[in-house]
């Protein structure tokens, strides 16, 4: 049987970084009693794979993983059961189904699905016309910025890796561009900030291209906007809080539990 999971992770597991974020997952899975599946070999490990690591001191309410049971378990007790497993600040949203692998297929994972990503950034001193200077940002065509990589740096548009942009202050939402490519209601985004620790309750809200093929990182963004603003480097603490993973789905980027496979 495969499961895909969505959990919450805020607070101070926010410093827990993935390897320690794997191994409080195969703790809690003992501790679930799950009939958890592993991989053959002299090193055997349970077969589960994370859609896509989350930066160290960031919090979320859209993380995601893959896992394989060796029997079937009603899903709705795989959620009670592990959620009576996890500490208070990682919490499941959400349990599905996946089909069965067939062999000798390319097996589909969260991790494959991605290509895109929505994150809150907060500013303790947000620039006072950040609003004006976001609105002119998106009527550019082109943005380049250096993007470093593991192969070395390279120049990046980044305004082609945007989608969307909002304000948010204190539960009022104030659009500066949609693309239309994203099926994320105004609803879902503000039940996607119920863990977020937000500075003064304000944040940029922005939809980015992730995944294996273009990602832009939020850091990558704020940098840019910083630096197409001119407001120089980044001297006051920030927030970030990565709202849901989406992929593509009938068109349309849709959060990872709403594809159907």
């Amino acid at each position: 049987m495969r499961v895909r999971i969505r959990f919450s992770k805020f607070g101070c597991a926010r410093f827990l970084g993935h390897l320690d974020l794997m191994r409080y997952f195969q703790k809690a899975f003992r501790r679930a009693k799950l009939p958890l599946a592993f991989s053959e070999g002299y090193h055997p490990h349970p077969i589960l794979s994370f859609a896509q690591p989350l930066s160290l001191s960031y919090t979320s309410d859209g993380e995601y993983f893959d896992m394989e049971l060796t029997m079937v378990v009603p899903v709705s007790e795989i959620f009670e059961r592990l959620q009576a497993a996890m500490c208070d600040e990682v919490r499941l949203n959400k349990v599905s189904a996946l089909p069965d692998y067939v062999p000798q297929t390319k097996k589909v994972t969260g991790m494959s699905l991605i290509t895109g990503a929505m994150y809150a950034i907060s500013l303790e001193n947000m620039p006072e016309d950040i609003e004006a200077c976001l609105r002119r940002f998106m009527e550019l065509k082109e943005y380049t910025v250096v993007k470093t990589t593991k192969n070395g740096t390279k120049d990046c548009n980044l305004r082609e890796g945007v989608y969307d942009l909002y304000l948010y202050d204190n539960g009022n939402e104030t659009t500066i561009y949609e693309s239309g490519s994203f099926d994320y209601s105004k609803e879902e985004r503000a039940q996607a900030l119920t863990n977020a620790n937000l500075y003064h309750g304000r944040a940029i809200l922005v939809t980015l291209d992730a995944g294996s093929e273009r990602n832009i990182s939020a850091d990558m963004f704020l940098k840019g906007i910083l630096s197409y603003g001119e407001y120089g480097e980044l001297s006051c603490k920030k927030a970030v809080h990565r709202m849901d993973l989406f992929g593509n789905y009938e068109e349309r980027k849709v959060p990872l539990w709403k594809i159907e496979l």
